[in-house]
């Protein structure tokens, strides 16, 4: 680590700098405003999946009301989330060099971690969502995997489950490259057990909101993506209705699905499935590695929804799992994708330019798939 000292000054340096040149109470577009909002709810009492309902996973939802109750006001509060989601932010870069050092050698992750560090792609996600948060402890628990901590990460992924469900997507590639099946039935049984005291404990405390929001994560109709295309929805994921009515949590905001969900969740599970056969059982760190971003690309094609901060949780896996110049061509062209449709097009209402941005987002990814399935078979470049 003696050789990151100067990339990790540089690093904290820049975000605090961000930080304090840019206020939190200037920035147009991020989504600071809105957790603050529900979060001061609970002046009057009101906690998520207790007294309303919520669209994500609880972890981070309380996380934020226990910033609201230590500050004092919304420039306080946007301050500190910022501060730590940069400690967050940081824990990923170090995990990046950890895992490259593993797999690549200590020159290579050098040069990764610097790459990391200089591309725009995370500051962004930084500053418009909790991404960085879910971002480490997928790589957290793959690297205590990779490490033979088993049990160790199969705790870590259920804690992540519990910020955004996108961490429990390792659970098919553990149980492939598992040493038996006992191993693979405690890894899948710790991590869900996790997920499932946490929910199982808001149930009992308030059922009628617990299930609410479970609901409106599977309810909302498509946004951003061919599917949304398809069904002729050109706005963005915004969920809006009443937090306090358990109903508003199915309701959905564009036109219903074209294609049925169960016909895409078939097509692209029996793809999955034969892929996770074809897999070498062998488990060597990269293919480990690669395997996972391969269902993690499968995952963003199926999902009827895209989000632009979901790209924080794909950079790293990309620049652990492809030839570097070529993971940072990927990461760059998603970059400008993502922000000629927000901020650019979308807050200006030109949602028409989503059917040029789409698919040429889907068909990066479709490359991605092919580029990664190549690699785990020995047919790509090392």
């Amino acid at each position: 680590m003696k050789r990151l000292r100067l990339l990790l000054l540089l690093f904290i340096a820049f975000r605090l700098s961000l930080l304090a040149f840019w206020p939190a109470d200037q920035l147009a577009w991020e989504d600071y405003v809105y957790f603050y909002k529900i979060s001061s709810w609970v002046d009057e009492g009101e906690l998520p999946y207790i007294h309303y309902w919520v669209e994500y996973p609880p972890l981070f939802a309380f996380l934020s009301v226990l910033l609201y109750l230590l500050t004092p006001h919304y420039v306080a509060y946007a301050s500190a989330l910022g501060l730590v989601l940069l400690l967050f932010d940081l824990g990923v870069l170090l995990l990046l060099y950890r895992l490259a050092e593993r797999l690549l050698g200590e020159a290579q992750a050098e040069r990764v971690a610097w790459v990391y560090a200089l591309l725009f792609a995370p500051v962004a996600m930084w500053w418009l969502s909790f991404d960085a948060i879910t971002a480490f402890f997928l790589l957290l628990a793959v690297e205590r995997w990779l490490a033979g901590r088993r049990v160790q990460s199969a705790l870590i992924l259920g804690v992540g489950g519990l910020v955004k469900w996108f961490p429990l997507l390792f659970l098919p590639v553990a149980v492939r490259f598992r040493r038996n099946w006992r191993e693979a039935a405690i890894y899948v049984a710790v991590a869900l057990a996790v997920v499932a005291a946490v929910l199982g404990l808001l149930a009992a405390l308030g059922p009628t909101y617990t299930w609410a929001s479970l609901r409106s994560l599977s309810s909302r109709n498509s946004w951003q993506t061919v599917w949304a295309l398809l069904d002729g929805n050109l706005s963005t994921g915004v969920v809006e209705g009443n937090r306090f009515d358990p109903a508003a949590a199915t309701f959905s905001l564009g036109n219903p699905a074209v294609i049925p969900t169960w016909l895409t969740t078939l097509l692209f599970g029996a793809l999955g499935l034969w892929l996770w056969w074809k897999m070498p059982s062998e488990p060597e760190p990269r293919r480990v590695l690669r395997f996972a971003t391969l269902v993690v690309m499968l995952f963003f094609l199926w999902l009827r929804g895209w989000s632009p901060q979901w790209l924080g949780i794909l950079v790293p896996l990309l620049l652990l799992s492809l030839p570097l110049e070529r993971a940072v061509l990927y990461v760059i062209v998603l970059t400008f994708i993502n922000i000629a449709e927000w901020p650019v097009l979308l807050s200006r209402g030109l949602n028409g330019w989503l059917y040029l941005t789409v698919p040429v987002r889907t068909a990066l990814f479709v490359l991605l798939v092919i580029d990664l399935w190549r690699f785990l078979k020995g047919k790509g470049l090392r």
